[in-house]
């Protein structure tokens, strides 16, 4: 079995630290519920004023894209899966979700 190159290592020891803070400040937001996780993404349902399409959408105008669930199975309605970034995309990403569920 092939061992992870030291920089996909320093990756993914990045995105596992930064996961949490990440799932923490989404949590935080009005209407949003995060799901656990161990993967380099974060699981958010949106329930508040907003749905998942609209966040969608509204974050894709601001050239952030994230994955919509919302139609892939009854389950995930209004879901995002999100992936954790460098921390300048993560800040990006939040800052844009204040704004969006705020307005």
């Amino acid at each position: 079995t092939p061992k992870p190159s030291s920089a996909a290592s320093d990756v993914y020891k990045r995105q596992r630290a930064d996961r949490e803070p990440l799932a923490a400040a989404l949590a935080a937001l009005p209407g949003v519920r995060v799901f656990p996780s161990a993967a380099n993404f974060v699981l958010a349902r949106f329930s508040g004023k907003l749905d998942g399409n609209a966040v969608h959408l509204a974050l894709k105008t601001r050239k952030i894209l994230v994955r919509n669930f919302s139609n892939a199975h009854p389950l995930l309605a209004n879901c995002l899966r999100i992936s954790v970034g460098a921390p300048a995309e993560n800040a990006a990403l939040l800052a844009a979700l204040q704004e969006i569920l705020s307005a």
